[in-house]
């Protein structure tokens, strides 16, 4: 079962009979999000007051993990260029919260949207376009650090936690579930984040992404660049296949809030890491970049 299919069949497993909705007069779309906010709505409470544990996480994040991999193709092209960009994202673990807890695991997707994103249990996902605009390692490594902090915040399990209140799933062990039921769930909680995570969220991931790339010495201005670099190709108004920045809020303020952390932090490296070329040899591999347009769309 699809993000797309779950959208065209009318929300598919969504139990509806939580929130009292009426259908008449609204697309798809409008249904599956009013269908989810007002879900949330009914069991913030219960989303308040009982917290999913680790092994309930992972297993759902497998589900998750499943589902992406029916949406998306995993990237086959150069073993050298996957190994590379786990490589830089499992060093960056040293210093990540939850990693026993979690399973954290770097994939390469091939896609022509340009994102990365992650998931419950720790999953971390960038697409081939995307790296195709990264112009150096610590770029790479301030990318990944964002995604490895939304797993070591929580980000991601607050997302579980909601489309699992939406499918009436949280009360109870996961074990006794329908397993269409948790498929169901994982395709929302895939659809969730895809859309993005709060203000404040974002906010969050960009400070302890940057630490977690300082503390290994990458140049503390990594993720700052790529936003730039997204700025400047994309506009004011992206659109079509830059995902990272649809679901992302408010960049200048965004990179404003962060230089001005990275400088109140006195975060900056004796001897800061860029590995430019290194990282340009890997890249070579992948074909030319996809046209930039507002009338290409995206997964979600």
């Amino acid at each position: 079962m699809s993000i797309k299919r779950l959208k065209r069949l009318g929300l598919g497993l969504i139990s509806l009979s939580l929130v009292g909705l009426s259908l008449a007069s609204c697309s798809q779309e409008e249904l599956l999000n009013r269908a989810t906010n007002a879900a949330i709505g009914a069991g913030i409470g219960l989303i308040q007051g009982q917290t999913l544990t680790p092994e309930s996480e992972n297993r759902m994040g497998e589900e998750v993990r499943r589902e992406i991999f029916r949406e998306y193709r995993a990237y086959t092209g150069s073993e050298q260029l996957v190994s590379y960009v786990r490589s830089v994202g499992n060093q960056l673990l040293s210093h990540a919260g939850r990693r026993d807890e979690v399973n954290y695991r770097f994939d390469v997707l091939d896609s022509p949207e340009i994102n990365a994103f992650a998931i419950p249990g720790g999953s971390v996902f960038i697409t081939t376009e995307a790296l195709k605009y990264l112009r150096n390692e610590a770029e790479l490594a301030a990318v990944l650090g964002h995604e490895i902090a939304h797993v070591s915040q929580k980000h991601t399990v607050e997302s579980l936690q909601r489309a699992l209140v939406a499918q009436g799933l949280l009360q109870g062990g996961l074990s006794q579930r329908d397993s269409q039921l948790l498929q169901g769930a994982a395709v929302l909680t895939l659809d969730l984040i895809l859309k993005g995570f709060s203000r404040e969220q974002e906010r969050e991931a960009d400070r302890v992404g940057a630490v977690l790339a300082v503390r290994h010495q990458y140049a503390e201005e990594g993720l700052i660049g790529f936003l730039q670099t997204l700025q400047e190709v994309s506009g004011d108004s992206p659109g079509g296949l830059v995902q990272f920045l649809l679901t992302h809020p408010g960049l200048e303020e965004r990179m404003t809030l962060l230089r001005q952390f990275l400088a109140e932090q006195q975060l900056s490296p004796e001897n800061p890491i860029l590995n430019a070329d290194r990282y340009r040899d890997h890249v070579r591999v992948l074909p030319a970049k996809v046209p930039i347009g507002p009338a290409r769309a995206g997964t979600t």
